[in-house]
């Protein structure tokens, strides 16, 4: 999970810094701004928002 999705009070937390981030996590990796939620319920994944967020797959 990378939160603060293009905050300007986490200027690091650029969409592109958070592709190279999640380049080297194994695992599915959310980037969501502060109107974004993810929900999960019995291993199935929701993106509740009304913002931007990104899913970058390994």
């Amino acid at each position: 999970m990378i939160p603060h999705l293009e905050h300007p009070d986490h200027p690091d937390a650029s969409l592109a810094n958070a592709e190279k981030w999640a380049a080297h996590i194994p695992a599915p990796t959310y980037a969501i701004d502060d109107e974004s939620a993810v929900k999960v319920v019995d291993g199935a994944v929701e993106v509740v928002s009304e913002g931007q967020w990104r899913l970058f797959q390994p």
